[in-house]
């Protein structure tokens, strides 16, 4: 038994040694992905001010229905609110070992990803994504689907280079 103990150790990790994946300086994507979500946004506004002005139309004028188009109103406009202030918190790095994707500002939520976690990467491109002359990075790791990373809002050529960037890294990582 003593000589199980003495070849197994499982040591602390002082924590204040370990590298802060935060001191790193964010990469930002295309205004590009604004202008898709401000579109996004304005279709569905679109389609509930049609379906509004049927009501309307169609329906003797009731104060509920301006209530209605109040709530519209103001959910829209916390939309495009939302869509505003969300461009400015993506953020990507790739380090030596790992690749660091940072959005959200209420809930900032950021992932660290190891190259040895990474299965593999893609590039997917929407017709709106076409039409503005954006890509979304995808990268598939070993974790599953809960950490899986799509960064948006890349240009075309810099998603090629992302990826094959990743590509180069997964490739070295195997060889060691």
């Amino acid at each position: 038994m003593d000589s199980l103990e003495s070849q197994f150790s499982n040591e602390q990790i002082n924590i204040n040694l370990l590298p802060d994946y935060q001191a790193v300086d964010f990469q930002s994507i295309s205004i590009k992905k604004q202008t898709k979500n401000f579109i996004q946004i304005s279709i569905g506004l679109v389609f509930c001010l049609i379906g509004w002005g049927l009501l309307f139309y169609l329906a003797p004028p009731h104060w509920v229905l301006y209530l209605a188009l109040g709530l519209v109103v103001v959910i829209f406009g916390l939309a495009y609110l939302n869509a505003f202030l969300l461009q400015s918190k993506y953020g990507y790095v790739i380090r030596d070992k790992d690749l660091i994707y940072r959005r959200g500002y209420l809930v900032t939520k950021t992932t660290v990803i190891p190259f040895n976690r990474i299965q593999h990467v893609s590039i997917s491109r929407g017709v709106l994504d076409k039409a503005l002359g954006i890509s979304t990075l995808k990268i598939f790791t070993a974790g599953g689907q809960g950490s899986d990373v799509s960064i948006p809002g890349l240009l075309p050529d810099l998603a090629v280079k992302l990826k094959e960037a990743v590509a180069k890294k997964l490739t070295v990582e195997e060889n060691e």
